[in-house]
């Protein structure tokens, strides 16, 4: 059974999707239709996921005036 990891967000990177910047929602709804439910801790849980990758180097982030995170391949 696949789980939400590291693995599988660099899977969409290469895949693309981070090509323009997306926010937890757009992530949340492009894992959604992945067959991938989160929700409540999950959410948590993929946003330190996105962050290790950006610490990896592989995302970059920015945050916008409402102070909500947006991530983009680096």
């Amino acid at each position: 059974m696949a789980r939400l990891s590291k693995e599988l967000l660099k899977k969409l990177v290469n895949e693309g999707f981070f090509d323009s910047f997306k926010s937890i929602e757009g992530v949340v709804k492009k894992l959604d239709q992945k067959g991938f439910s989160i929700n409540g801790k999950k959410v948590g849980l993929l946003s330190q996921l996105l962050t290790f990758l950006c610490q990896d180097e592989i995302l970059e982030r920015e945050k916008d005036e409402r102070g909500n995170w947006s991530y983009k391949r680096k």
